[in-house]
């Protein structure tokens, strides 16, 4: 369990932390979101020692942290960013293993926490162990930058903004996977997000912040259902149906999609895959059609074939929707058919956009229609 009590941080008059005091179960997903500046992250710093409180004090399982050495402390917490920070010189295998071997592990221990760690993401050790972080899309790159967070299983995962960089494609499928992850190791995971759909898919708990204060503590259900003020509600804005009117897709499509036609070439995908940081293709026909999606492992998998063109790997096994279905049906099909999102077309087959998990979650379902 963490614990704040009576906690303040403040810059000469600048006060960024104003008493701050809650308590984070075992084994919770906990969201910290708000408005630029209110705190989010000076907060998660805290509890890994990165920055000290002026006043207050923190505790780990009833331990205060000011009584454990930093190093020590920071090396039993896992931390994820942004920015990923893998060493470009490294290995996978070796930037995963970063923590254990500082941990004085065992080189075979060291080798079976990679192994299984990268069984857990479908990344099968054999093709990926021995890559190097430039030979690998974004979305990898932040897979591992996970996993090297959990590799010394830590009972504790800070997560600053880790999916911020990515597409959406790639960022649902990596909020699936660390939720997973979550629960099937049993770690308390604090995750900072300025996106309340990220927040509503994810969290246990949603800690909402504010001028250097908790405005609400709440799990995401009850937080649609009863936002505390009007910041909150502005924050959720349509994920509130407050006329009860049925809602379409159209309140939930996100158009920031990255696609290709069929006639690319594979080395060509897979370079525009790197440069844009994303996993999967969305493919399309010469008159912008919907064909299917193409993912980097099945490029993987089938780059010494001299294909011609990604056509042949072509596969339509994504869920599909039209932008005129209502939102529960989307909804239905994203959970009962097992995609991590909804292919949205237009009537003439072209692609409107997706719908993804974070899009339509579990929480705004119940607040929405009910269960």
């Amino acid at each position: 369990m963490i614990r704040f009590e009576h906690v303040t941080k403040q810059y000469g008059d600048n006060v960024i932390l104003n008493d701050l005091n809650f308590e984070i179960e075992e084994g919770k997903f906990v969201i910290l979101i708000g408005p630029s500046g209110c705190g989010k992250t000076t907060t998660l710093k805290m509890i890994n020692g990165l920055i000290d409180p002026n006043s207050g004090h923190i505790y780990i399982d009833d331990k205060d942290i000011n009584s454990i050495d930093k190093t020590a402390l920071r090396r039993s917490i896992g931390y994820v960013i942004q920015q990923i920070g893998l060493f470009p010189n490294m290995t996978v295998a070796q930037n995963i293993s970063v923590v254990p071997r500082l941990l004085k592990y065992p080189k075979e221990k060291c080798d079976e926490i990679v192994h299984e760690l990268l069984e857990m993401v479908n990344m099968p050790y054999e093709q990926y162990a021995h890559k190097y972080p430039s030979e690998m899309s974004g979305g990898q790159q932040q897979r591992i930058g996970v996993l090297r967070a959990l590799a010394a299983s830590p009972p504790i995962v800070l997560m600053d903004e880790p999916f911020g960089a990515l597409d959406p494609m790639t960022r649902t499928v990596l909020q699936a996977e660390v939720k997973k992850l979550q629960r099937k190791l049993n770690k308390t995971i604090i995750f900072v997000t300025h996106d309340m759909e990220e927040a509503i898919s994810l969290a246990d708990v949603i800690i909402f912040m504010d001028k250097g204060q908790i405005a609400q503590i709440a799990s995401p259900e009850e937080m649609l259902r009863n936002p505390a003020n009007d910041l909150i509600r502005s924050f959720l804005g349509k994920h509130i149906n407050e006329t009860n009117e049925a809602l379409t897709i159209s309140n939930f499509l996100r158009t920031n999609i990255f696609k290709v036609s069929a006639d690319r070439g594979i080395l060509e995908c897979t370079e525009l895959m790197a440069l844009h940081g994303v996993d999967t293709l969305l493919v399309t026909d010469a008159e912008d059609r919907y064909l299917g999606t193409v993912s980097i492992e099945e490029i993987n998998e089938h780059s010494q074939e001299h294909l011609e063109s990604i056509a042949p790997l072509v596969h339509r096994v994504m869920p599909e929707a039209t932008t005129s279905d209502e939102a529960k049906a989307c909804f239905d099909k994203l959970i009962n058919q097992g995609g991590n999102y909804v292919v949205v077309l237009n009537p003439d087959q072209t692609i409107a956009g997706i719908v993804t998990r974070s899009s339509m979650a579990r929480a705004l379902a119940s607040a929405v229609w009910g269960d």
